[in-house]
């Protein structure tokens, strides 16, 4: 390609490629033009169909409202008088023809403006029962009242009496119908009956109006009234083109209101998208021309064949590029595949460079990480090792697998346990047991020992899968010995201080028993001595939690298997000896023998039913139940379960804090000590508390502790029945 033979390849296949493109399109949208023409004529034609349909059905059903209002005013006409049994046989036809939009069919008369209470008398007697005539103040020399109304719309008879005076389009239909002797048809306005209706819920209505001639005697006609219907513009719209199919197109009713023309009514169709088609027709209705407007997008009349003039375009279109790419495919095939393989190579050069970029700048970051750190597959094959884990791997450092880097290094957990290789926290972390923050004790070769706290998780890919493992572990050492340190500081500080202070409560104690007896002595001063002596044993107690958590931590563990039964049976009668009113209930189950150091174990128990009682409402026997559960690992879980005021919520885990009280303000004592001391030892043991709520009121402590490695004898004692 970079030869000017190459180039000119190229200029000529893209030139040859862009001609045929160019003229098979010009080709393809002419011809989609042509078709698309036509069938919008189409679609006009089919439009005039629709027009002459709707306006024929229009008309037609106007016919049925205006031939209703002629037959009653003929009924009316061939009577001597208008009486209310006359106009109920006249309309009775009309109540049944089912009219949408109509309104009301009425009879109204004229009076005269001096007239209007003789008017009124006369027509009660014709039948109209309490018809009160109701006359506006107009200048004109009649009123014209509705006398009987038959209401169309399901409405109540409420336009009887009223006045149409105020309605100019109303007054001009009946002047025109009287005058000319024929039905006439309103201009649109609003109707009297709707004038309480929302102005954004009323319709522009019109009014159908016949003259009425009686024949008082033989071959004499007079004058009478008229007969009136209300309709509404948009529902008899509705209704005259309700056939159960909807409409696709746009119709608009208009006619004159005010004396121009504007919409009366718009049912608007079911199509969708530009209405680019229009059309109108004019019908007639009485003395009135109505127009009706249509409009519809194209699209919706040319049904599936709409598509053709953009299929047939862009199919063509389609075409001529495929037929133009394949010519410069065929002219270019051969130095564009050479130049794909060059991007190719190029890509794939800079991605394994970037690749190679990441890889050794994450292997700096970890190398400098004073920890160690190490990945492995998910067969438990070494991908990686950091600087420091090299350094305090002895052995090879290619091709390990896991389970060399824990063999031969001497690994125990803190109880003296050693790590076996099934517990190695990367082949852990292999079957998605998370390890958090687990200590574990190494021998090094020199004889001394470090304590490494270790961390894994299981690696995933993005389905979820298993893909290998990553751990760090970090030397705790340095830390553990300046805890140590500091444990062994406050220990000797807090034995300095209980001589003394035993000293101070024995004092006070005395002076208490020998002072009570002195009349002298003001019940202020034994309140005194007693307060000092209060404060002292709470001194004790906090020093005495102290050098219990010191030794919780850096005491020495002896091992051994130990009968919790016999253990907890000693703890729990020591406690009902000092137990105040009323008396606790203490169940102490058949328990599992586990292994530990039986002088720690014993403290956690004490402290562990010692809060069960404690925490008790006032006047409330405690109610305490100890039992334990093998786990399918082999470990044994102890469960201390009370009914007393339970744990508040947000404080289950904080309860092991140092110095954490979950109910410092509800008058219970305590150093918050006590469970902070459970946790140490329990984690010294290798295992694990923590406190849920007991179902039904209460807490439960659970401990894990490792079972025993023998059978261990323990006394005959009764295991359903409190201790």
């Amino acid at each position: 390609m970079s030869t000017g033979r190459g180039w000119a390849g190229w200029r000529g296949a893209t030139v040859l490629a862009v001609l045929v493109a160019v003229a098979g399109i010009v080709l393809a949208l002419a011809a989609g033009g042509i078709v698309a023409a036509g069938q919008r004529d189409a679609a006009e034609e089919q439009l005039r169909e629709r027009t002459n349909t709707i306006a024929t059905r229009l008309a037609a059903e106007a016919r049925r409202y205006t031939d209703a209002v002629s037959l009653v005013a003929a009924s009316l006409s061939n009577r001597s008088v208008v009486t209310a049994p006359v106009f109920g046989t006249a309309v009775a036809p009309v109540e049944r023809m089912l009219l949408p939009g109509a309104t009301t069919v009425a009879f109204l008369a004229p009076v005269a403006r001096g007239d209007v209470v003789e008017a009124q008398r006369r027509w009660r007697a014709r039948g109209a029962i309490g018809l009160s005539l109701r006359p506006v103040d107009v200048a004109a020399p009649e009123h014209v009242f509705f006398i009987f109304d038959a209401p169309l719309d399901g409405g109540d008879d409420q336009m009887a009496g009223a006045d149409v005076s105020t309605a100019d389009e109303a007054v001009a239909a009946l002047r025109g119908a009287r005058d000319g002797r024929r039905l006439t048809v309103s201009d649109a306005y609003w109707l009297l009956r709707d004038a309480d209706v929302p102005v954004e819920a009323r319709q522009l209505s019109f009014v159908v109006t016949a003259p009425v001639f009686i024949t008082p005697e033989p071959g004499a006609r007079e004058f009478a009234g008229w007969v009136l219907m209300g309709l509404r513009g948009l529902d008899f719209l509705t209704g005259a083109l309700d056939t159960g199919t909807p409409e696709l197109v746009d119709v608009t009713l208009s006619a004159t209101v005010r004396g121009a023309r504007a919409d009366v009514a718009t049912l608007r169709g079911t199509a969708s998208g530009t209405r680019d088609l229009t059309g109108s027709m004019p019908i007639r209705v009485g003395n009135r021309a109505w127009t009706l407007r249509f409009a519809v997008p194209a699209g919706a009349l040319q049904s599936a064949r709409a598509a053709v003039p953009v299929v047939l375009s862009t199919a063509g279109s389609a075409v001529a590029v495929c037929v133009a790419a394949l010519i410069w495919v065929l002219a270019t095939g051969r130095a564009r595949a050479r130049a794909r393989v060059d991007a190719a190579t190029r890509e794939l050069r800079a991605s394994a460079r970037a690749v190679e970029a990441e890889r050794a700048y994450l292997v700096q970051v970890l190398d400098l990480l004073d920890l160690t750190v190490v990945t492995c597959d998910a067969a438990g094959r070494v991908v990686h090792m950091n600087r420091t884990g090299r350094s305090r791997f002895s052995g090879p450092h290619e091709a390990l697998h896991v389970r060399d880097t824990i063999e031969g290094m001497g690994l125990t957990r803190p109880d003296g346990t050693p790590l076996t290789v099934e517990d190695a926290p990367l082949l852990r972390a292999l079957r998605d047991e998370p390890v958090h923050a687990e200590e574990m004790v190494r021998q090094m070769p020199d004889g001394s020992v470090r304590r490494l706290l270790t961390h894994a998780r299981a690696l995933r890919d993005p389905d979820g899968v298993i893909v290998g493992a990553v751990s760090c572990a970090y030397d705790v050492t340095p830390l553990r010995e300046r805890e140590a340190e500091l444990a062994a500081f406050a220990g000797i500080v807090a034995h300095d201080l209980k001589n003394p202070l035993a000293m101070v409560i024995g004092y006070v104690d005395l002076l208490l028993d020998d002072l009570s007896v002195n009349a002298e002595l003001t019940e202020e001063h034994l309140r005194t001595l007693g307060r000092v002596l209060s404060t002292g044993r709470r001194m004790r107690r906090l020093i005495d939690d102290l050098l219990g958590m010191a030794h919780a931590r850096d005491g020495a563990l002896r091992p051994a298997d130990v009968d919790l039964r016999a253990l907890a049976g000693e703890v729990v009668a020591e406690r009902l000896a000092t137990a105040g009113d009323p008396a606790p209930r203490v169940y102490v189950g058949p328990l599992a023998p586990v292994h530990g150091d039986a002088g720690m174990l014993r403290q956690v128990v004490d402290n562990l039913i010692g809060n069960a009682i404690k925490y008790t409402p006032p006047g409330r026997a405690a109610r305490v139940d100890v039992t334990t559960t093998v786990l399918p690992d082999g470990r044994v879980r102890l469960e201390v379960a009370d009914r007393g005021i339970g744990i508040p919520p947000g404080h289950h885990a904080q309860v092991f804090n140092d110095f954490h009280r979950a109910h410092p303000a509800d008058g219970y004592a305590g150093t918050g000590l006590g469970l902070s001391i459970c946790r140490r030892i329990v984690e010294r043991h290798g295992g694990r508390i923590h406190v849920e709520d007991n179902p039904g009121g209460g807490a439960r402590f659970c401990v894990t502790l490792p079972a025993a490695t023998g059978p261990v004898p323990s006394p005959q004692l009764p295991v359903d029945a409190p201790v």
